[in-house]
């Protein structure tokens, strides 16, 4: 199978994994491309992913009443760039950039008391390294490297649309923003045979421990909602307080193989585990009295995300694949994340030192209930979400 052939086979996988993995269990969205650790000389790669969950709340009774159906779920990207290559010998390192975690969604009616917005997202950037070492069949890699993360939080109430704690109806909402910064690390191990273009890896991404700090905005309506406060007096005058909360994100493993099975064809796979029991509730902390003023509960349990495909070399330059994923649902009853199901494919054009990739998912959302917290119960329907992705890569 000529090199050129291989490569392009390869870099298929991305097509379809790219979109799939945008809306895996949990808060999970992007992973770090690491592909140049396994180039000759140095590559860029960019991609940005369109992904529209649509998910939607039936059923919905809370504390103040039923609500209407609807959809939360917003739109949203996810984005990624790595560059990089071999550097001196056998040594190989990739500079990344992605979006590991994130979450949007907007309510309607009586649910915005409780939560009228939630938007978090999570930046990072990394340098990751590999020591290949010939073994006459193949390469055996040894990978390890840092990454940085930068958390940024925002969430809504508005208690204009039920009565508070206290008595009495407030106007507008209160908003909460926060920022975070964390450091992690991976490690990993990878075999590469180019011959037949089989590949096999295995990546640990360690959690990270976040300690948040922002502000409140909107103080006395928020501590009345929160039963902080009967009466708002000693914060009148104070529009915004200091808030903190921590929360760890989680550790994760993955193993990923692809090999060629016949002239053209490629056979790829993976299975990854996610930690996500780590996120159990997150807590809001003012820092005026120091005193909690919210908590949301996830409780969530550990995902498991499993994929497999096929990929075929039509001529030269272009080539399709197609995948198949199932994650696990990480919901206990507090929220409606279950199981998910995602058919995706993808095509590539690749030319000289320049490849082009475009793919597309169909992701289903199996039915689930939220029965527990505090605030609301609903029920999700099983519905269908999609995913766009466009990606390239230069060599030079």
């Amino acid at each position: 199978m000529p090199r050129g052939i291989k490569t392009t086979i390869i870099g298929l996988i991305g097509a379809t994994l790219i979109s799939s993995s945008a809306l895996a269990g949990g808060f999970s969205r992007g992973t770090a491309n690491l592909d140049g650790l396994y180039a000759d000389g140095f590559e860029l790669y960019s991609g940005l992913t369109f992904v529209s969950p649509g998910r939607s709340y039936e059923n919905i009774v809370g504390t103040l009443g039923a609500s209407a159906d609807q959809t939360f779920a917003e739109d949203y990207y996810v984005p990624y760039v790595s560059f990089g290559g071999k550097l001196v010998g056998d040594l190989s390192c990739v500079g990344s950039y992605t979006q590991p975690y994130g979450a949007k969604s907007t309510y309607e009616g009586l649910l915005r008391f409780d939560t009228a917005a939630r938007d978090f997202v999570v930046d990072e950037y990394g340098l990751t390294c590999a020591y290949g070492a010939d073994l006459g069949r193949g390469t055996a890699y040894l990978i390890g490297g840092a990454f940085y993360e930068a958390l940024d939080y925002f969430e809504a109430q508005d208690f204009s649309v039920g009565p508070l704690s206290g008595g009495g109806q407030a106007p507008g909402e209160s908003t909460l923003n926060m920022t975070s910064e964390a450091w992690g690390f991976r490690i990993g191990a990878a075999y590469e045979i180019p011959e037949i273009a089989l590949r096999a890896s295995v990546i640990y991404r360690s959690q990270t421990v976040h300690d948040a700090s922002g502000m409140y905005n909107n103080v006395p309506f928020a501590a009345i909602a929160a039963g902080r406060l009967w009466d708002p007096t000693p914060y009148v005058g104070m529009f915004s307080a200091g808030a903190s909360a921590q929360a760890t994100l989680p550790q994760s493993l993955e193993i990923n193989l692809r090999s060629g099975i016949a002239p053209g064809w490629l056979a790829f796979g993976s299975i990854k585990w996610t930690d996500w029991s780590v996120l159990q509730s997150l807590v809001v902390v003012e820092e005026i009295d120091g005193a909690e003023w919210s908590d949301s509960d996830f409780f969530f349990k550990d995902g498991w995300t499993v994929s497999g495909g096929i990929a075929h070399q039509f001529n030269n330059e272009f080539g399709g694949s197609v995948s198949v994923t199932w994650d696990k649902g990480v919901t206990s009853g507090y929220d409606t994340l279950s199981d998910t199901w995602t058919v995706a494919t993808g095509v590539r054009y690749a030319k000289d030192n320049i490849a082009i990739s475009a793919g597309g998912a169909a992701i289903y959302f199996t039915e689930a209930a939220k029965t527990l917290g505090d605030d609301y119960t609903a029920t999700s329907p099983g519905e269908w979400g999609y995913a766009l992705s466009l990606s390239g890569s230069v060599k030079f």
